[in-house]
């Protein structure tokens, strides 16, 4: 048999709990037509794999290309599939680009990017995902709804609980979403528009999806001293709805919440084991990509950005929000400023902006935040490299990027990107697979391609198996490392080979080809 492409002598990752075989791949359109001892058979491309790994393409279950707006400007997403990405989950945070069942609801996105930069011509999510199919990006793209969007659809800017005819409201947006190809529902709890809705209204909004299918996604509303309690909201959410839930990015941020990450991980296996079906994704690294207004006192940002603003602006508010600044444990030499209105000040920490302007660093913060309209990107290093690890190691974790994808020519546009939109899968490769060897490499390979490929409903992906989709990711498991750093992000990692998206080659000699054979992912 003739096959389009032939890899030969390769060591096989399936990415099951398989060992690893030494073994040929033959790929026939976009499907993987055989695996096994191929012996001389014929094909138009024959790929020598000898002493690299031939896994499944990467999964990137937790990525905001989409409501970061580089799946539009940036749509080969260069970034990602240097890394051996061929399939990324939008829509995360609460925040998704449909459906947009007002004006309003776009808004969302704010806080990351200007909707206003790109041409909005649809509401619905098949409109939606019509319209990023016809940007023909290099890797497949599914969505989740965001429940942000979704309240903003129908109470605009007023941050408040809904009742019960627009519950009913965000509901319908929500079934026929689903129906149009959405993955479930994914909520950014920290946030403002969400922040103020109460278990009950999330429990029965969430429920839809025990009708529809597709899983709940959540930020924590905490990732700080209240973590325990916002991990205990999401079990409950998955307990009380039915419906598998996936906690985003989890982390325990700042030195006195640090003790707490043990005890949730403790919290997620026993809620696993008696039956609710939890998983959790986690960046390689440790440090966060935030947003600097989530520093903020939580009793200062309710009403958002416009009242928020109002308060910093008020001496007397101002000084509460200063004072309960103080109380907190910031290390303002650590927070790097990635991307601002004010272009000056990214490549700075706070601390050297407060020196700068001879003010305090809690005044430098406000400052900063209301002289770019609260959308200041930051860089902070927050998190415990011993928790990171027991995260890693963890049976319900899988690993996500939590980043975007660029190109490298984003570097002309004067703002930083947290290292992970370039490095995050072979970062956590080297420091955790080769490195520290906390993880086999089929351990590994599991986390960040079958594992989200089966929480989210992927069909055909994340296995190399006879009859599956072709996307697939060749590396040197020896020279597989991460090159961007925090102040040089822009750079493209090592150690990468070949990627297959759908049976075209993308990458060949770890150089990009432009292919673009991305498709978009719908859930059935």
């Amino acid at each position: 048999m003739a096959y389009d492409i032939l890899i030969k002598s390769g060591s096989i990752i399936d990415g099951t709990d398989n060992p690893i075989i030494f073994a040929d791949i033959g790929i026939k359109g976009d499907k993987i037509s055989a695996i096994g001892i191929l012996g001389n058979q014929s094909a138009d491309l024959i790929i020598d794999a000898s002493g690299k790994y031939v896994a499944p393409g990467f999964v990137d279950i937790t990525n905001h290309s989409d409501t970061h707006l580089t799946l539009f400007k940036y749509p080969a997403l260069e970034s990602l599939l240097m890394q051996g990405i061929t399939t990324i989950i939008g829509g995360n945070c609460g925040a998704s680009l449909a459906p947009l069942g007002s004006p309003a609801a776009i808004q969302a996105i704010r806080k990351w990017a200007d909707p206003a930069e790109i041409n909005i011509n649809w509401a619905g999510v098949g409109e939606f995902l019509k319209n990023v199919d016809a940007r023909r990006p290099a890797v497949n793209f599914g969505t989740l709804i965001g429940y942000g969007t979704l309240r903003r659809g129908v109470a605009g800017d007023k941050i408040r609980l809904l009742d019960i005819e627009e519950r009913e409201k965000v509901k319908l947006l929500l079934r026929n979403g689903i129906s149009e190809g959405a993955f479930g529902l994914s909520m950014g709890l920290a946030y403002g528009h969400e922040k103020v809705s109460t278990t009950e209204e999330i429990i029965e909004i969430a429920g839809v999806l025990k009708e529809t299918g597709g899983i709940i996604k959540i930020h924590l509303r905490s990732e700080g001293t209240e973590i325990l309690a916002s991990v205990n909201e999401v079990i409950r959410i998955g307990r009380e709805t039915g419906v598998p839930v996936q906690i985003s990015h989890l982390k325990a941020i700042g030195k006195k919440s640090w003790p707490s990450l043990e005890k949730t991980l403790e919290l997620i296996d026993n809620a696993k084991n008696s039956g609710v079906d939890i998983n959790f994704d986690v960046s390689p690294y440790h440090t966060t990509g935030s947003l600097l207004y989530l520093l903020i006192p939580g009793f200062a940002r309710e009403g958002g950005f416009k009242e928020l603003f109002k308060k910093i602006d008020d001496p007397a508010e101002r000084k509460k929000i200063i004072e309960a600044l103080r109380s907190y444990t910031l290390h303002y030499d650590k927070i790097l400023v990635t991307s601002a209105k004010i272009k000056s000040i990214v490549g700075h920490t706070l601390d050297e902006i407060a020196q700068e302007g001879g003010i305090s660093n809690e005044e430098a913060m406000l400052e900063t935040i209301r002289a770019n309209d609260g959308r200041v990107s930051i860089i902070g290093r927050t998190l415990s490299s011993k928790n990171t690890i027991l995260e890693i190691k963890n049976n319900n974790s899988f690993v996500a990027s939590d980043g975007a994808g660029f190109s490298q020519d984003a570097i002309h546009l004067g703002d930083l990107v947290h290292p992970r939109s370039f490095g995050a899968f072979p970062h956590f490769w080297h420091r955790y697979v080769n490195d520290l060897k906390i993880l086999s490499p089929a351990e590994a390979i599991k986390k960040i391609t079958s594992g989200p490929a089966a929480k989210v409903g992927l069909m055909r992906r994340g296995t190399l198996l006879k009859g599956n989709l072709a996307d697939l990711t060749m590396f040197d498991p020896r020279l597989f490392h991460d090159r961007a750093n925090y102040l040089n992000p822009f750079r493209y990692s090592a150690g990468i080979e070949w990627v297959i998206v759908n049976g075209k080659v993308a990458v060949e000699k770890g150089r990009y080809l432009g292919t673009r054979n991305g498709v978009v992912l719908k859930y059935i």
